[in-house]
């Protein structure tokens, strides 16, 4: 790295900047992160019941992941089949929507 800097240093062409493409990634996902987080709280604190519940992630823009077999998705949807409103999917099942406040796909 010091080597490139004095080379830089040297030549007519600078080089271009240094990016980091996994602190871009990290950055991003702590800003979703964190207002996810915030959302299901909201909504876990306003629904009775996990249909309400999603319904109301939905409409801040959030949708339930997909079944599949990697995680947290086999986690996510035994929650929301056991129908237990006491165990209220947690923030993780759920990603950015490609279009907010769209109507709910049926499971």
């Amino acid at each position: 790295m010091l080597g490139a800097l004095a080379l830089s240093a040297c030549s007519s062409n600078p080089l271009p900047p240094l990016t980091f493409p996994q602190v871009q990634a990290v950055g991003q996902l702590s800003e979703y992160g964190t207002e996810r987080l915030r959302a299901g709280e909201q909504c876990r604190a306003a629904s009775a019941t996990i249909d309400a519940y999603v319904q109301c992630m939905k409409e801040r823009g959030w949708d339930f992941i997909a079944r599949g077999s990697v995680y947290p998705a086999p986690e996510c949807w035994s929650i929301r089949t056991a129908d237990d409103p006491r165990q209220m999917p947690t923030a993780q099942c759920f990603q950015r929507s490609a279009v907010p406040g769209a109507p709910a796909a049926q499971p």
